[in-house]
């Protein structure tokens, strides 16, 4: 599994047996076993010349397959399109899994490339990641979040996401101004597929959590957003049995915007998120 992980998260490009290996832990012993099932599976293809493995056909019927069964990223994909083609940023759908946030797909063209993510990359689901899912979640869920928030963060930032549950719900999305710590925290937090979670890591993530700012934890309006910067702003998608089934969210957003641009940006990405939940028969909790 961690081999297909890994290659689906380096779709056009190909390794050797060393390589797959290094990058997943493995000896060259168990990577060349796993690699010989996988590839006379036709899960991977392996080239002749050049001794390499990349994804093979067979995933291609499995991922119809799964597109078959959620076939709400296929719609998330379309409004997705349709969004960033009518407005300036990148859009992203990303998921839950466990304890990370695992990114699906994502559509338009970045402004920036400082926290460019590919498809199968994860962060880690510690606060204030996943604020959007958090506030439609019931107390149990929301006090077992909270529990994972380093003790360093500043009381004020604490208070900020506590109080912006109430606040995503009402209007319907949430969003964070970009600054230096969240720039760095977007970066550090990415775990490509094949890497560990170490103790350097977390030391690094931590640090960089417990220094954020209220307004790069959530902004409180678009006013706000206006005169700090936005960095991102993201909708969730509902099931029918009104959980959340992923996240819609738009980044590399143009500064200096006015409160009323940013609240037409905010209403288009509802608006897209509202569609994927109805197409797949999903509700909004009340």
């Amino acid at each position: 599994m961690e081999v297909i992980n890994f290659l689906a998260a380096h779709p056009t490009e190909s390794f050797t047996l060393s390589e797959l290996a290094g990058h997943l832990g493995l000896s060259n012993g168990s990577a060349h076993r796993v690699l010989t099932m996988l590839t006379d599976a036709r899960f991977l293809t392996r080239h002749v010349k050049h001794k390499t493995y990349s994804l093979g056909m067979a995933l291609v019927a499995v991922g119809q397959a799964a597109l078959e069964k959620h076939r709400g990223l296929d719609v998330a994909r379309r409004e997705m399109a349709r969004l960033t083609s009518e407005i300036r940023g990148q859009c992203i759908a990303s998921t839950f899994v466990d304890d990370e946030l695992l990114l699906l797909a994502k559509e338009g063209l970045p402004q920036t490339h400082d926290v460019l993510m590919r498809v199968g990359e994860r962060r880690p689901f510690v606060p204030p990641v996943g604020l959007g899912k958090i506030a439609w979640s019931d107390e149990q869920e929301m006090e077992s979040y909270f529990a994972k928030t380093p003790a360093g963060m500043a009381v004020a930032v604490k208070t900020r996401m506590r109080e912006s549950l109430e606040l995503i719900r009402q209007r319907g999305y949430a969003m964070a101004s970009i600054g230096d710590v969240l720039r760095n925290f977007s970066q550090a937090a990415i775990l490509p597929v094949g890497q560990r979670r170490d103790t350097a890591y977390w030391s690094r993530v931590n640090d960089l959590l417990a220094r954020l700012t209220p307004n790069e934890v959530q902004l409180i309006d678009a006013k706000e957003a206006a005169q700090t910067g936005l960095g991102h702003m993201s909708a969730q998608v509902f099931a029918p049995n009104g959980a959340v089934v992923f996240e819609l969210t738009l980044s590399g957003i143009p500064a200096g915007m006015s409160p009323s641009e940013i609240e037409q940006y905010a209403d288009r990405l509802r608006a897209a998120a509202a569609i994927v939940t109805a197409e797949t028969h999903g509700r909004a909790p009340r």
